[in-house]
């Protein structure tokens, strides 16, 4: 979209800046030639075009777009949240991620010339990075994303993964999208972008007022019409629509809306993001409707108890065990968050003890002792059902830190 100097210079005291169509926001002024040579004298290469663009347009600022990357194997949300710059006040700016690079190529990397290959421009913090490769050759200006591993007990462990994302930065900005339109009701997600757009529309200003219409236009021309390719009979064909269909449907307990899916070819079983399927979905956000009814349909359920066990009761657990679902210390940790302790026994029974389950016992013991109060207290108040439950509970938490954290192995 082509702004006019009046427009831009309504953007730029608003700290709002435009790149290939994706609105940033916080936006910091343009760099400085100074800076560009600064920076180039870091890298292995000169500036990729696309990246000099961005900075001609300003140099750092936030996004609030979504972003999905294939790493590791996996369809995994990709947090591009800040275009680095000097001084940023985040968690580090430009410079420090520059040697922050640097000094890990110095470390690991025999020879090393001393400039980057792959450039830091921006990610979230230490989780999150996008690089834009400096070298000269066929790959120059391409876009790697890396991913921070998550720590051990965590669902889906990984190590540190790293995929090409694009070819340049303008094709990157383009795979921006927004899986949800930030004027729709209850979603809170897009509340910046929102707010940015208002703030101007309520200007006593008309040309600020026409402004915002055209960034408003803008913003919704990047949200993902899923229902308009259900609607027009393509969402099978189209990946990301097709499995964000999924995954709202399964997170909002719509059968409905699941059924159709399913009707117009959608795989319930299908993968919908970060190693989840919808049956994960639904039982995270304990949508029972749609967790039975892909369940009766026999899709796997392999992950469901690692995701889910928190919001099952005990014969959905056992009928889940018994279908092959994996049940070791995430699963049995994610047990301890629901109130029907029988949950917690039926996992216990099925696991195998390890060095995980081993790490669960001063947990174990903690959750007993409160159980045990709680007991007390219900007793106090003369409410039998409730101090016998908590002691049930309380019993079988101390029993099940005995098993796997015997005094023994201390």
């Amino acid at each position: 979209m082509q702004m006019n100097g009046t427009e831009l210079r309504i953007l730029a005291e608003a700290g709002i800046a435009v790149f290939e169509d994706r609105l940033v926001l916080r936006a910091q002024p343009p760099v400085t030639d100074e800076v560009l040579a600064a920076v180039e004298s870091r890298c292995a290469g000169p500036l990729p075009g696309a990246l000099v663009a961005l900075w001609r347009t300003t140099f750092g600022g936030r996004l609030y777009y979504d972003l999905r990357a294939d790493l590791g194997g996996h369809d995994v949300a990709l947090s591009f949240a800040e275009l680095f710059y000097p001084d940023s006040g985040a968690y580090d700016g430009l410079w420090g991620w520059i040697d922050h690079e640097c000094a890990l190529a110095a470390e690991h990397q025999p020879g090393w010339s001393g400039r980057l290959v792959h450039l830091p421009i921006g990610g979230f913090e230490y989780l999150d990075r996008v690089y834009v490769r400096t070298a000269e050759g066929p790959d120059h200006g391409a876009v790697v994303a890396w991913q921070q591993g998550l720590p051990a007990g965590w669902e889906l462990v990984a190590g540190d993964r790293a995929a090409p994302l694009a070819g340049d930065l303008r094709a990157l900005f383009g795979r921006l999208a927004l899986e949800r339109d930030p004027w729709e009701a209850d979603n809170t997600a897009g509340a910046e972008l929102r707010y940015a757009v208002d703030d101007l529309h309520d200007s006593g200003d008309p040309r600020v007022r026409e402004l915002a219409e055209k960034l408003r236009r803008l913003v919704r021309s990047s949200v993902l019409d899923w229902r308009g390719a259900l609607d027009r009979g393509t969402l099978i064909e189209e990946r990301r629509l097709r499995r964000l269909a999924l995954e709202r449907a399964a997170a909002a307990d719509d059968l409905a809306l699941l059924e159709r899916l399913v009707a117009s070819g959608c795989d319930p079983a299908e993968e919908v993001g970060g190693g989840l399927t919808p049956v994960d979905v639904a039982l995270r956000h304990r949508s029972s409707t749609v967790t039975r009814w892909l369940v009766d349909r026999g899709v796997p359920v392999g992950n469901s108890l690692r995701v889910g066990a928190h919001a099952v009761d005990a014969d959905l657990a056992r009928h889940l065990l018994d279908r092959g679902a994996a049940v070791d210390a995430t699963a049995l940790d994610r047990a301890l968050h629901n109130d029907d302790i029988a949950v917690v026994q039926a996992l216990a029974e099925a696991v195998r003890p390890d060095d995980g389950l081993r790490r669960l016992g001063l947990r174990l013991r903690q959750l007993a002792a409160q159980a045990a109060l709680a007991g007390r207290h219900a007793a106090a108040r003369s409410d039998a059902k409730a101090a016998a439950r908590e002691q049930r509970r309380s019993e079988i938490l101390k029993d099940l830190a005995g098993r796997f954290d015997p005094p023994a192995a201390r």
